[in-house]
């Protein structure tokens, strides 16, 4: 006989497995992350992926075949893109972006999404503001400056990442003075006036080049505050709901270095998160492109 108190247990284990399944969903259990790893030692990698000259600043599709990262290679910094055929190869020959993106001017710190581009440019303001390319077809929109909503005359504007909540589009990205100092984190809900994110990151040092895990969770980025290894290091902070407070920064000690270790970028599964890090197994004493997996 189906009674009251059924009934309540029946309700109560419904709520549970909702609950469990929500959990499940928002924060997935992950292991440790893997040993820092050049991309190149990637299996059948190109050889030009890293090169003498700076590369980094990448950002990976969301299926994680394509990257997108800067490089002076050529002399100017520009964008360059590379891809594979399944996530257990390496990248192939970097290309750079056609002209609607890469100019006679810098372009650095793209972030690659399914139907645009974000990145860096001089090409207006010498201290480079964001610029959004969107893509037709196969290939690319002439890139569009973003408003004073997101620029500032004279300071630097850098990579910029996005997640979706509640029905709004937010977009985070940092921006700091020419000589590296001053730099915090900011966010733009639905294109709107920018604002400093609350919590740990922006608490101390010159905090720069965020991304984030795609539930709006896990914010990364590099810092140069107190007690890094060397240069700047790598950070993460998380926070319990996407519009909420960041809890204190926490030091990626095992992927950081006594070198110039940058823009972590985690992976749309959250696995991979690729970085800039000038440490010793790279190419050059420039940066190269690392990674680490879990």
């Amino acid at each position: 006989m189906f009674t009251m108190h059924n009934a309540r247990r029946a309700a109560l284990g419904a709520a549970t497995a909702a609950l469990a399944a929500s959990a499940t969903f928002a924060f997935p259990f992950f292991g440790d992350w893997t040993g820092p790893t050049n991309l190149e030692a990637l299996p059948g990698s190109s050889p030009n992926i890293n090169t003498p000259a700076v590369d980094g600043c990448a950002s990976l599709s969301a299926d994680r075949l394509t990257i997108a990262f800067t490089s002076n290679r050529t002399g100017n910094f520009d964008i360059y893109v590379a891809t594979r055929p399944n996530l257990n190869s390496g990248f192939g020959n970097p290309v750079p972006l056609p002209a609607q993106i890469n100019g006679p001017t810098n372009e650095a710190c793209p972030t690659i999404l399914p139907d645009r581009i974000y990145f860096s440019s001089d090409r207006d303001d010498p201290a480079y503001d964001l610029y959004v390319s969107r893509r037709i077809g196969n290939s690319w929109s002439p890139a569009m400056r973003l408003g004073p909503n997101v620029n500032t005359p004279g300071r630097l504007e850098e990579s910029a990442a996005t997640y979706s909540a509640g029905g709004h589009e937010i977009m985070l990205f940092s921006s700091r003075y020419p000589d590296g100092s001053d730099g915090k984190i900011y966010q733009s809900v639905d294109g709107g006036p920018k604002s400093l994110i609350i919590g740990g990151p922006n608490q101390s040092g010159s905090n720069n080049r965020p991304s984030i895990s795609a539930d709006g969770r896990t914010i990364y980025f590099d810092s140069d505050r107190y007690g890094t290894l060397g240069g700047p290091d790598l950070y993460f902070a998380t926070r319990p709901v996407p519009f909420g407070a960041f809890g204190p920064a926490q030091h990626l000690t095992s992927l950081s270095s006594a070198a110039f270790d940058a823009r972590p970028f985690i992976s749309t599964d959250g696995q991979m998160l690729t970085f800039s890090s000038a440490r010793p197994g790279s190419t050059s004493p420039a940066p190269d492109i690392w990674f680490a997996a879990r």
